[in-house]
């Protein structure tokens, strides 16, 4: 009897866990619903390496600013003595949601913890954060979370999965003093870095944390690491235990993120029915660097409105970053920058819309006719298709493969043409209509528009989906690497 209740009690169980995950994916994609028409966002990488500016012992150093203890090649016990004078006295959490505000941006995704290990938050897992370590004293997420409450705007969070401070991480190399560090980036430490069982149980207790303590989280925003399926999956099931409306990214890889981010200041396309963001800097650093060059206000300006129409049109969602300084302090080019966009957004207030609109329909192929004996495929009556792969850091690629919606009144044979540039030497393609495939190796003898055929195929009555790809992929994020100009299907 014993063994049956206890049956009973496991098939309950498992009947109650079945409803949670069916009712939580049903929350998840209302509030992607929801995500996806916020359209725009601000990132903030604010952290110890702000204060440094991107300079280590008089030095200028390369590459991005928030990796300095990387680039700089910065011994544990030396980044930690600039800690300890950390101390943003400027940092204004009510100005930096005003920003926000008027630049047009509905939610904030904060750098809690960058790879080097800092914790911007009151953490009982280390006292390496900017409450116990630092003359500062105070939590800078919880002013963040208590403006955004106070001025209504989403409070997203950042978290770094590698962790170079971490002492049960990784075993480092000592740096090579004999070289400088722009000849060899991650010789010391590395964003792309396995996670031990104890940082494993350390990031589990930094997330609950996080989910617990700073009220509603509308994003948790994961990055870097090499992270098992098994890890993937633990932190997202903390995630959405303590807050089934939080949102996870793509970053926190196998597959097990609600949207997909795309690698930083990465290409947009039409990613089809995929929800995904577009992560993007003002410049070539994302944490604070006091001498990087600065192009003109308003070319910034213009460039990225570019950027956000061309994110939104293609059906995603913009996250801008801004780097505060080392005192905590909005540099007044990235507030011009900010409110730049603001009143432009303000003068045309349906902009966004319009194009989020646009985007649905993009994804709608039009219907193609035949004629005088011919059907004229081209890649703006066509819908080009992304691949998908969240198993690792990139995750998208934007032109996988293309399809057409092809109408004719009666069923005939068609020879195939394609005109188009290769981007390659040669590459073998195939074109599907039904059940017949065609396959040709398309040859890329100089770089210039050319014509192959393809073969004979057939084309039924009424409607057809005329699909172009590639005959093999070695991975799953290849592009098409091909440029077409038009496939004629010309009525034998």
């Amino acid at each position: 009897m014993m063994m049956v209740l206890l049956g009973m009690v496991s098939m309950v169980a498992a009947q109650n866990d079945r409803k949670t995950s069916t009712l939580n994916e049903k929350l998840t994609q209302k509030t992607l619903q929801e995500w996806k028409h916020d359209y725009f966002g601000m990132f903030i990488h604010f952290g110890v390496y702000s204060k440094l500016a991107g300079e280590w012992k008089g030095e200028k150093v390369p590459f991005y600013g928030e990796q300095i203890m990387n680039h700089a090649r910065i011994p544990v016990a030396e980044y930690e003595a600039v800690a300890r004078e950390f101390n943003p006295k400027d940092f204004d959490a009510d100005e930096v949601v005003s920003l926000a505000k008027k630049a047009g941006m509905k939610y904030i995704v904060f750098t809690t913890k960058h790879h080097d290990g800092f914790c911007m938050f009151d953490t009982k897992t280390t006292d390496y954060n900017i409450v116990k370590y630092t003359p500062y004293g105070k939590d800078v997420v919880a002013q963040l979370a208590e403006a955004c409450k106070r001025q209504g705007m989403k409070l997203g969070f950042y978290y770094s999965l590698p962790d170079w401070h971490y002492p049960k991480g990784l075993p480092r190399l000592l740096p090579d003093e004999s070289t400088k560090c722009w000849e060899y980036v991650n010789q010391v430490y590395s964003p792309l870095e396995q996670l031990t069982p104890e940082l494993e149980e350390y990031i589990v207790q930094q997330i609950t944390e996080l989910l617990t303590n700073y009220g509603e989280i509308c994003t948790m925003w994961f990055d870097m690491g090499l992270i098992t399926p098994k890890q993937s999956k633990r932190f997202r099931d903390v995630v959405k235990k303590l807050q089934p409306k939080c949102l996870i990214n793509g970053r926190i890889m196998n597959n097990m993120g609600d949207y997909m981010t795309l690698p930083d200041n990465g290409n947009d396309g039409a990613y089809g029915d995929i929800y995904w963001d577009n992560p993007a800097s003002l410049y070539g650093t994302w944490g604070y660097k006091s001498w990087i060059e600065r192009p003109e206000v308003n070319k910034q300006i213009d460039r990225q409105l570019s950027r956000l129409t061309s994110t939104v049109k293609h059906g995603g969602v913009f996250l801008l970053n801004i780097g505060p300084d080392g005192n905590g302090k909005v540099i007044d080019y990235e507030k011009e920058v900010l409110s730049g966009i603001g009143s432009f957004l303000e003068a045309h207030p349906d902009t966004l819309n319009v194009l989020s609109d646009e985007s649905m329909m993009q994804m709608k192929p039009v219907t193609i006719y035949e004629e005088k004996g011919e059907v004229i495929l081209q890649k703006d009556n066509g819908v080009v298709h992304p691949a998908i792969d969240g198993t690792g850091y990139m995750s998208v690629v934007a032109d996988s493969w293309m399809s057409w919606n092809v109408k004719v009144d009666n069923m005939a044979e068609y020879d195939v043409f394609v005109v188009y540039v290769p981007q390659q030497y040669a590459k073998e393609y195939l074109l599907k209509i039904g059940k017949e495939c065609l396959r040709s190796v398309l040859p890329g003898v100089d770089d210039m528009m050319q014509t192959a055929y393809m073969g004979k195929i057939h084309l039924m009555k009424g409607d057809n989906e005329v699909v172009f790809d590639q005959a093999n992929r070695c991975n799953p994020l290849d592009a098409l690497d091909l440029e077409i100009k038009k496939i004629i299907l010309r009525k034998r």
